[in-house]
């Protein structure tokens, strides 16, 4: 079989099962966030830190948060202008919707199995800026079109001040800089730690793919079926058209250029669904935009790969 086959029939079958378990109702969808939380404070950060400990930092490097950013500075500039005419929550939520990715919970274990821990370098630093996008722009946005009383407005910068500050906080964030700082002062930690974090790491893979399965659910109604359309549409029109023109003139290795056209595909990231309910938008099209952007991105991938020999 051909391997990159192998890799996505594999992450296929393992989503399938997370699925089943939840359809089965062996596992729900609130025990799935337990694991989530579990994944995100163990073996998440140690995949994250093995990964930048052992990277050569290269100069090109610091462009992949760039590349990042830039995506979610055009599609959320480009949702606000789109859906300008609809009330001030939904235009919120699906400016919200329109930038950010989901790399941990969705693409690290599929380019650690395509790519090995090679291209798990590029996108763990593309996940440094998708970490700005989220908790400063992303929910940022959603602070500003969710308040609408002025006298709520210190409450409004109390919580950006929050979001920001959150960024310094994440498990994972924070693993990313103790990398670094490894990496960078070529500090030799203890081998048993080193074996301890590496076996953490291995664990992500299946934990990541069976949370996907466990949340994966789609109830389509026709009523916002065009609202969720056009937050797809925007996404990945401007994700393959930077995508593409990235990989084509960029001046790099097939592999860093293989990465960063995958990562501008990916799907919407999962934080939408908490900053939904944290800040009263409606969590159905927040999960609808979620789970259905996984499935495109998922195929996506898929034909990318295969179609264009990325491997």
């Amino acid at each position: 079989m051909n391997p990159t086959n192998a890799v996505f029939i594999t992450a296929l079958s393992i989503i399938g099962l997370g699925f089943f378990l939840k359809y089965k109702g062996i596992i729900t969808e609130k025990e799935g966030k337990i694991i989530t939380k579990l994944l995100v404070h163990t073996t998440f950060p140690a995949l994250v830190f093995v990964t930048i400990m052992r990277v050569k930092i290269e100069a090109d490097l610091l462009l992949l948060p760039i590349f990042c950013i830039s995506f979610s500075a055009i599609s959320m500039t480009i949702a606000g202008l789109l859906f300008k005419s609809q009330t001030k929550r939904l235009r919120g939520l699906l400016t919200m919707a329109s930038g950010g990715f989901n790399l941990g919970l969705f693409a690290f274990p599929l380019i650690e199995g395509i790519w090995g821990p090679e291209g798990m370098v590029f996108a763990a630093l593309f996940d440094m800026g998708n970490s700005i996008v989220v908790f400063c722009m992303v929910y940022g946005t959603g602070v500003i079109f969710a308040e609408t009383n002025e006298a709520q407005a210190v409450r409004k910068r109390e919580k950006l001040k929050k979001a920001f500050l959150k960024i310094f906080t994440l498990l994972p964030f924070q693993a990313m800089l103790l990398g670094l700082f490894v990496n960078l002062t070529k500090l030799e930690l203890p081998e048993v730690l080193v074996n301890i974090i590496d076996i953490l790491a291995k664990g992500n893979k299946v934990l990541v793919l069976l949370i996907m399965g466990i949340y994966l659910s789609i109830e389509l109604k026709p009523e916002i079926f065009k609202k969720i359309a056009s937050v797809l549409v925007i996404r990945y029109a401007v994700g393959l058209t930077m995508g593409f023109l990235l990989y084509y003139k960029l001046p790099f290795e097939p592999l860093y250029r293989s990465i960063v056209l995958i990562c501008m595909i990916l799907p919407v990231g999962m934080t939408l669904l908490p900053f939904a309910d944290e800040l009263g938008y409606d969590s159905k099209i927040a999960g609808l935009l979620v789970n259905i952007s996984m499935i495109i991105s998922f195929a996506l991938m898929w034909g990318l790969v295969l179609g264009m020999g990325l491997r």
